[in-house]
Order: C-alpha cells, then structure tokens, then sequence
C-alpha cells in the first residue's frame, strides 16, 4: 500500500468532527428540569451550542428541558439531541449560552482545559 493509500484508508476509519464549536471540559453539578420533574447529575463539557451531561436519567432525543446551573446561577433551555455511555448530550435553543456558562464554569471548576 502507497503512502498516500495509507493515510486515504486510516481517514476513512476516522469519524468527523462535525461539531460547529470546540467543547470545553468543565465538572459543575446541575439541576435538570423536565416538565415538574427535577433531576440532579454533572455538566462534564461544554460548548457555546450544546452540553454533555454526567449522570443525567435516559430521556428520549427531542425532549425539551432546563439546565440549571446553579454555581452561576444560569438556567437555560435545552433540547436532548443524544444519548451515549459519556451521558446526554443536549443542544442549546439560545446560540451562545454554552459559551456564557463554559466562562463561568471555567473559573471555579476543578476540570483544567485539555
């Protein structure tokens, strides 16, 4: 196999990044609404778009939430757009908010930056 062969196959087995924005690792506890029900898990990373969330209960794609941040005192709405074994994944209805709480958190979360 050419060099060029090499690389052309290693690229292929290679997923994407199709993210629009790099993440940011922080570790906060959160407050997790869905409908009158709360739930209690950990933002592991964020991004000006979207959140990874530790621990958070298996709710299906599409389900409309509010993540509550109360170390800064944030709250902001959310749609769940995957689940993993990393936790759930959740997509920000506001552009930019991750980007306001990813600030905040980086300042008094213990996670340093990669």
């Amino acid at each position: 196999m050419s060099g060029t062969g090499f690389f052309s196959a290693i690229a292929a087995l290679v997923k994407p990044n199709r993210r629009r924005y790099d993440r940011r690792l922080v570790s906060a506890p959160i407050h997790l609404h869905v409908g009158s029900d709360r739930f209690e898990c950990r933002i592991s990373d964020v991004s000006p778009s979207g959140a990874l969330l530790a621990g958070a209960p298996s709710l299906p794609v599409g389900t409309l939430l509010v993540l509550e941040v109360p170390a800064v005192g944030v709250r902001a709405d959310a749609r769940v757009v995957r689940q993993s074994d990393q936790g759930m994944g959740v997509a920000f209805t506001k552009e930019g908010v991750g980007a306001i709480i990813a600030g905040w958190l980086r300042g008094q979360s213990p996670v340093e930056p990669a």
